[in-house]
């Protein structure tokens, strides 16, 4: 699997919790990963991290999970994110 498969994958969950994110605006990591259970947990936490250093989602610890946070003002085009 070549460098653009891999971006092309992680854009590829990148979207999806966006997705849902866009749709419920806030969600638990445990809904999250039961929403998306094709993907483990590390390319979630992964993804996840992807997106809160694009400023994307925010992510609040729980005593004993975490909840994501939509950010959508500061949601950018494609074309400001790094990637063409």
């Amino acid at each position: 699997m070549g460098p653009q498969s891999t971006s092309a994958n992680e854009d590829v969950v990148d979207n999806q919790i966006l997705v849902l994110l866009q749709h419920h605006r806030r969600l638990t990591f445990l809904t999250l990963a039961d929403a998306l259970p094709i993907y483990t947990w590390q390319s979630l936490f992964a993804a996840l991290n992807r997106l809160r250093h694009r400023e994307q989602v925010e992510l609040v610890a729980l005593p004993a999970d975490y909840e994501l946070l939509w950010q959508p003002n500061r949601d950018r085009p494609r074309a400001l994110s790094g990637r063409a």
